[in-house]
């Protein structure tokens, strides 16, 4: 969830909670504020017939006022004065109940002591607390509705220079030599990290240029020597001179100068990768690719008696680097002829979803989650570098295809599958 979108849930909540708070809070203020007021009125009219007490007879009781209402009881000892809220029938209306405010209280009057007992119907003050208290509710939630509105207006306001900014960030490519512009906030904490990231990105264009040239001069100055010792070492194998053991001896050192070339084109190669300096992607016709590289293995195949069996679907097009597609295809084949057993079959398939490279053989030496990584290999094969995987990794990730790999005990099945719809999840961001 956005950070807006979190504001805006938080401001909610704590709207709605202080809503109920505050109605809860606003009824019982009001509900005692008419209480007072009718406690009041009940006491001006005890006040109000005991001084028609005082003005009456000794013999004689004033009348009631009104209906029983209020009662005067003459006692010989005082009570206290309490105040409760009772419920009595209604003549009125059908002898329905209805809520009332009563006080009972003492006066005294010509010596005497009577004991008066008023009531107040109170279903009229109720209905005014509630009609009052859902009016101020209701404008209460108004106010707080338009302010949060507002609020997450002004909020989206002024969160806009940072969305701009990432959107810019989005877009920046340490290849190019186009300087990102930031665009200038008012607010100090924005243009603060603009200018941050202004300098961060010049720092990391500069490592990214001085690291791509150190890889592309490596790549050449590396090979070259090897080549050239490559080079003197056939031409001392060719000598008369030499015996069975400078044979051999030179002939380990041939393979082990073999191995370190191919060991140095792989490191420079996954360096490359990781720096993204394959960024010409273009549609590949993966059929005919697929197609044109299982031709150029077959003569492989043939040798080690493996049987082919393939199913290409036509004019399947993925958009990628063709050289790392290339790559990708090279290596897996080639970890089939490498580790594919003698008389044994090989499945591809291409769908427009998948493409899967099965082989038969024998379980891993090692844990399958180590397969894709660097320098593990089968202790068999000391010729292997231990990188093809791991760069069939770094390119499937670098285009965001999900690789998967298992094997079938059942069936003493190897099967790689590269899913060619790129996910969030497949791989790291750029």
């Amino acid at each position: 969830m956005s950070l807006l979108g979190q504001t805006a849930r938080y401001l909610l909540l704590s709207a709605l909670a202080i809503t109920m708070l505050g109605s809860a809070g606003f009824y019982v203020l009001i509900h005692r504020k008419i209480q007072h007021e009718v406690d009041e009125i009940l006491s001006s009219r005890v006040e109000h017939v005991g001084l028609q007490l005082s003005q009456s007879t000794a013999t004689a009781l004033p009348a009631p006022i009104g209906i029983g209402n209020p009662r005067i009881e003459p006692v010989d000892s005082p009570d206290r004065t309490r105040f409760s809220d009772e419920t009595q029938l209604d003549s009125l209306a059908d002898n329905e109940p209805v809520a009332v405010r009563q006080l009972v209280q003492t006066v005294r009057a010509n010596d005497r002591l009577y004991r008066v007992t008023t009531y107040e119907p109170y279903y009229e003050f109720d209905e005014l607390a509630r009609d009052m208290s859902t009016g101020v509710i209701l404008a209460f939630l108004g106010l707080m509705s338009l302010s949060v509105i507002i609020g997450l207006g002004l909020a989206r306001r002024l969160w806009r220079p940072f969305h701009a900014t990432i959107d810019q960030l989005q877009h920046v490519q340490l290849d190019t030599g186009i300087e990102p512009a930031f665009p200038v906030s008012s607010v100090y904490e924005f243009d603060l990290l603009n200018r941050s990231l202004t300098e961060l990105t010049q720092k990391l264009r500069r490592q990214f240029r001085l690291q791509k040239q150190f890889t592309e001069n490596a790549s050449h100055e590396l090979q070259t020597p090897l080549a050239v010792a490559a080079a003197e070492l056939d031409q001392l194998m060719q000598s008369d001179r030499l015996t069975e053991s400078d044979h051999i001896h030179l002939q380990q050192a041939s393979v082990a100068l073999g191995r370190l070339s191919q060991l140095s084109r792989s490191l420079l190669l996954l360096t490359q990768v990781e720096n993204d300096q394959f960024i010409d992607a273009e549609p590949v016709d993966l059929s005919a690719l697929i197609s044109q590289y299982m031709s150029e293995y077959e003569p492989f195949f043939t040798h080690k008696r493996i049987a082919v069996s393939q199913s290409i679907e036509p004019r399947i097009v993925l958009t990628i680097n063709r050289q790392l597609i290339g790559i990708v295809l090279t290596n897996l084949l080639k970890n089939v002829v490498r580790h594919g057993e003698s008389g044994r079959c090989v499945q591809l398939t291409l769908t427009s979803d998948t493409l899967t490279i099965a082989n038969d053989g024998s379980p891993l030496p090692f844990t399958d989650s180590l397969l894709f990584t660097r320098f593990v290999r089968n202790p068999a094969r000391p010729d292997s570098t231990g990188l093809g995987l791991a760069l069939v990794k770094q390119i499937a990730d670098r285009y965001h295809l999900p690789l998967t790999y298992c094997y079938d005990m059942d069936k003493h099945l190897h099967t790689f599958r590269i899913g060619l719809h790129p996910t969030a999840t497949a791989g790291y961001n750029r």
